[in-house]
């Protein structure tokens, strides 16, 4: 004779075990609202590495052919009026004014090979602060005859502008400044020669007391 569990010791056993839960799907990385990175757009060391090939391509070239590139030409031009407009604004070390005025520049395009121009004073006895920028390299040298007039570089020379920069659109913007200067005394009438290398294109510039 069979024997059979009760049909509520069964419902019971059914209802304990219950069918198994399925496995939950892993959680999703969180949603982000930023947009990918586009591969193709350079990185920042790129973008560097790219702007700093074009302008020594530029200014090889400038020095190669002795003449500048237009857009180098027109912001360098841009540059030697900003200076004109901010140097004899300048105070000296005492708060004063130093009512420098300028009086000559120049905008050429240097080699390994030095290039200079000739300046005759006409005013007596004064202080000159002559001052070269270029974006790439730049150094110079003040002669009379052919001694050096001075070592001493130019107080002004990172202090003319608040920021010493040209805008070169086709390098990507903003170029930084390499600069070099002197501070002379010289007298009235007395020639010098202003003595420069580097390369490519410069702005060369001076400024006297009246």
């Amino acid at each position: 004779m069979r024997s059979f569990l009760p049909l509520t010791l069964v419902a019971l056993v059914l209802v304990a075990c219950g069918e198994p839960k399925p496995a939950e799907a892993p959680a999703g990385p969180a949603a982000t609202s930023s947009k990918p990175a586009d591969p193709a757009a350079p990185k920042g060391d790129d973008k560097d590495a790219k702007k700093a090939a074009a302008l020594e391509t530029l200014t090889q070239d400038e020095s190669t052919k002795g003449q500048c590139d237009p857009e180098h030409q027109a912001a360098l031009e841009k540059l030697r009026a900003e200076l004109d407009a901010q140097v004899p604004t300048k105070a000296g070390e005492d708060g004063k004014p130093l009512a420098l005025k300028p009086i000559f520049n120049r905008i050429v395009a240097l080699g390994s090979n030095a290039r200079s121009i000739e300046i005759t004073l006409q005013g007596s006895l004064t202080q000159a602060h002559v001052m070269a920028y270029s974006a790439k390299d730049v150094s110079i040298d003040v002669l009379v005859g052919k001694a050096a007039a001075s070592t001493m570089r130019s107080p002004l020379q990172r202090t003319a502008l608040p920021k010493l920069a040209i805008e070169l659109p086709k390098l990507g913007g903003a170029v930084e400044l390499q600069s070099d200067s002197r501070l002379v005394e010289l007298e009235k009438g007395q020639p010098i020669a202003v003595k420069m290398t580097g390369q490519g294109c410069a702005l060369v510039v001076g400024y006297m007391k009246p």
